[in-house]
């Protein structure tokens, strides 16, 4: 997370050391990428990058969650879209996601971070319902957390309260970001790999979820 500091800086210089980070990660994964061409892209002396992050890794994931705040919003009108259902938000949220995460302006990034993609850094990005953030956005994030939970129809759902139904949301998350982690483990083997199968991998993950994947002995199953 970003310092002080960072905060305080006026929001067009934020905007130019974002838009670095931007262009050197979506060149090279984050262990590849250099602070150097950073702050020459940003116009910044070595210091005062060190004034606003800890390391590249602080600014490569600041970045990725001011990406998050879009997928966010997202993820609100496709529940609100599905009346509340959260199973269908979460289908109709995937199959968006996908296309904008393979093909869309930030693509290249994606690429970066979900084909370097390991178990610290997988927990890094998959989001929290509850997680250590700049006070300045803590009161802002607690209202768009309770506001997400009200567009929720928890009449269908089997959760006895908000702390279940945060973790029936982490849940379907982490099955969110796996999903695309293991689409693109799958497309840097296969050319021809198209993203509908994802949605569709997707889709049966969050039929289990809902439904449950045990039947009887001897029962169909089509």
């Amino acid at each position: 997370m970003p310092t002080d500091t960072f905060f305080h800086l006026p929001p067009e210089k934020q905007k130019r050391i974002l838009n670095a980070a931007k262009k050197e990660f979506s060149r090279l994964p984050l262990k590849d990428a250099s602070i150097a061409n950073i702050i020459k892209d940003a116009e910044i002396p070595r210091g005062s990058f060190y004034q606003y992050f800890e390391n590249k890794e602080d600014l490569y994931y600041y970045y990725f969650h001011t990406l998050k705040k879009n997928s966010q919003r997202d993820l609100l009108k496709s529940i609100q879209h599905e009346n509340g259902d959260l199973f269908a938000g979460f289908e109709w949220y995937f199959s968006r996601m996908i296309a904008e995460v393979f093909k869309g302006k930030n693509a290249n990034f994606y690429r970066n971070l979900f084909m370097s993609m390991d178990y610290r850094s997988f927990h890094k990005v998959v989001p929290e319902m509850q997680h250590k953030m700049h006070q300045e956005h803590k009161a802002d994030r607690q209202k768009q957390q309770t506001i997400f939970l009200s567009e929720v129809d928890k009449d269908l759902l089997k959760v006895k309260d908000d702390h279940e139904l945060k973790m029936l949301i982490q849940l379907l998350m982490h099955t969110v970001f796996s999903t695309i982690a293991e689409a693109y483990r799958q497309s840097a083997f296969d050319p021809d790999y198209d993203p509908a199968e994802a949605i569709a991998d997707f889709n049966s993950k969050v039929r289990w979820l809902r439904e449950g994947a045990k039947k009887e002995r001897g029962e169909t199953y089509d």
